[in-house]
């Protein structure tokens, strides 16, 4: 039941690149962010204001709550942006190498120790992004570029919630992050827009799925999930994700990628998906190229 779970996440967040890329196409970018994010802040604020309104005054918790967001807005904006510019299948498949910038991250900022699969799959994702995203005739989507800034983004996000949520309550610290997201996107459309707001009946519903289903219940489902599945086994699933994005697009708006397209996936999900196995198992690796401090 649990696996079933951690697929329906996956194909949740798969669908949000289509459901994006369409939004995107009538509502600015960052008002997209800014709403998604609200309503994922006003969801899970309620929840915490009924159930335990004292932990709403923790200064810690709205502090690294406030980094996060100020990540996540990056990243959504980044993202929804690209899709502008991109396929549902490029952007989901150069976002989901950011697992790979993960352990790099950590060695540079908490020195911890860098493997050598870290090095293997990055060589292989990045062999697949050059196969994903370089046109010889056209040089590189705009679109692309712009969404590998959405990986790097993500990257630090999972890397600093992972040092935050051992010194703060994580709710309160969600329901923050959520916040100050809604707060960058409205202040980012604000700086950026002068034109009179319309959102048709279907974007609602587009932007009602983003923040209470691509967002706050994929969250809830990922860290109930957490506590009962190993971290493998959920790397494993979740490196899905690009794989349903792009029968997504390719379905309801016949996106295809081509021949040297599906070799950069193949090799952008082999090695998301080499890392996620090698790195769960560290009795598989034998050699260690760096010293590792106390984590």
């Amino acid at each position: 039941m649990k696996t079933f779970w951690l697929i329906l996440v996956t194909i949740v967040w798969g669908s949000t690149f289509l459901i994006v890329k369409d939004t995107v196409s009538t509502v600015d970018e960052y008002l997209i962010v800014f709403i998604r994010s609200a309503l994922a802040f006003a969801a899970i604020f309620l929840f915490q204001l009924f159930t335990d309104r004292k932990k709403l005054w923790n200064k810690r918790a709205f502090f690294y709550g406030s980094i996060m967001g100020i990540l996540m807005a990056i990243t959504y904006g980044a993202q929804t942006i690209g899709l502008k510019y991109t396929s549902t299948g490029h952007s989901a498949f150069i976002t989901s190498a950011a697992v790979i910038l993960v352990p790099f991250i950590l060695f540079f900022l908490f020195k911890n120790k860098l493997l050598k699969i870290d090095l293997i799959a990055v060589f292989i994702v990045f062999a697949g992004l050059f196969l994903l995203t370089y046109d010889f005739e056209t040089d590189i989507n705009i679109g692309d570029l712009i969404t590998i800034i959405t990986a790097v983004s993500y990257a630090f996000h999972v890397v600093l919630a992972g040092q935050f949520i051992k010194k703060s309550d994580a709710t309160t610290m969600v329901t923050y992050q959520f916040l100050a997201a809604a707060i960058v996107g409205l202040l980012m459309f604000t700086l950026t827009n002068n034109e009179t707001v319309t959102i048709s009946t279907k974007a609602w519903y587009s932007l009602l799925y983003l923040g209470l289903i691509g967002t706050l219940f994929c969250y809830f489902i990922t860290v109930w999930i957490m506590n009962y599945v190993s971290a493998l086994k959920v790397a494993i699933i979740f490196s899905l994700e690009p794989v349903f994005a792009a029968m997504f697009g390719y379905y309801f708006i016949h996106e295809i990628l081509n021949i040297k397209e599906l070799a950069g996936a193949a090799f952008i999900l082999a090695g998301v998906i080499i890392h996620g196995v090698l790195k769960n198992k560290p009795h598989l690796i034998k050699s260690q190229l760096f010293y590792q401090s106390k984590k």
